[in-house]
């Protein structure tokens, strides 16, 4: 009996099956997956792309601080200049006023007679005149004289002192006066009163000879601000019919009940219930400043007092 031949392959039929199924299974997969292949590719792009438009970002960021700081340079020397200019301006503001005051002055305000008793039958509304001392006229016969004591009259402090003595020398027998001197201190207000009572004293030769000393015993104690509404309150408590301010006419708000200098002549013309006369003396460099002029002027004439201005 004849044998049948065998042949035998490498592959069989259910390898190549198999070799063909794993094929097209990768094929698939490679398919499946080929989207997000070009995902990420395009991931990776992007992601160089936007380094590349950080490392611009951070170029025009180093750019633009530079311009900032140039920017900043050009503005503090334009505030430099601003300010240096606005220094300019208030210096020759500062010396018009000076020479449009002394103008005035001359124009408008004649020399201060020397004190003397002057009786006279000249009407002045109501209140016959009987006498002028520093140029201001009054029929009062008793008087304190309120002196300030504020830091900027220190280099003023011979002329207060020539002031207060000449109005001491107008004053003759049957009239009373007192002193009352008046600064603002961290502390709170400081007052310097002659006679120590805070009341008034008649005029005579010893009086006037002690008040003199008074004076000379408070030189060297001006410092500190003008509390000028608490010093002319108090001097409303005290039986004086007429006041003498001596001032260089600057009262600080802070120390005068936040109120502005036309407020502040209010507030005390209010409070003189009992009509006391306030007369203004101006002493110092008053021409520098317009409203140390206007404050005193307005005070005295809300008051029905007289308004003087006294240079060193």
């Amino acid at each position: 009996m004849r044998t049948r031949t065998r042949n035998f392959g490498v592959f069989s039929l259910s390898a190549i099956d198999l070799f063909a199924s794993a094929m097209g299974a990768f094929i698939i997969i490679t398919i499946i997956l080929m989207p997000d292949y070009q995902k990420e590719a395009q991931l990776v792009g992007h992601l160089e792309y936007i380094e590349a438009l950080a490392g611009k970002t951070d170029a025009l960021l180093n750019d633009t601080e530079l311009g900032l700081n140039s920017v900043r340079d050009s503005f503090s020397s334009a505030q430099t200049h601003q300010l240096e200019l606005q220094a300019e301006q208030e210096i020759m503001s500062s010396e018009l006023e000076i020479v449009l005051a002394k103008l005035q002055a001359q124009h408008d305000q004649a020399p201060p007679p020397p004190p003397s008793l002057i009786e006279t039958e000249e009407e002045l509304g109501s209140n016959l005149v009987t006498f002028r001392f520093l140029g201001l006229k009054t029929d009062k016969t008793r008087f304190l004289i309120l002196v300030d004591m504020n830091k900027y009259l220190a280099d003023h402090q011979a002329l207060v002192r020539k002031t207060v003595a000449r109005a001491l020398e107008s004053l003759q027998a049957g009239y009373e006066f007192g002193i009352l001197g008046f600064q603002q201190l961290d502390s709170g207000p400081q007052y310097y009163r002659w006679p120590a009572n805070g009341g008034l004293a008649p005029m005579t030769s010893t009086n006037r000879a002690e008040a003199l000393r008074f004076l000379r015993g408070i030189s060297g104690n001006f410092k500190g601000g003008s509390s000028v509404q608490a010093a002319i309150k108090l001097a409303f408590t005290t039986s004086a019919e007429a006041i003498i301010l001596i001032s260089d006419g600057l009262p600080n708000p802070d120390f005068n009940g936040d109120l502005p200098p036309r407020m502040l002549v209010d507030d005390i013309s209010f409070a003189n219930t009992g009509e006391v006369e306030i007369h203004a003396v101006t002493v110092g460099d008053y021409f520098k400043y317009k409203g140390t002029v206007e404050f005193m002027e307005n005070l005295a004439r809300a008051n029905s007092g007289g308004f003087l201005a006294l240079a060193q």
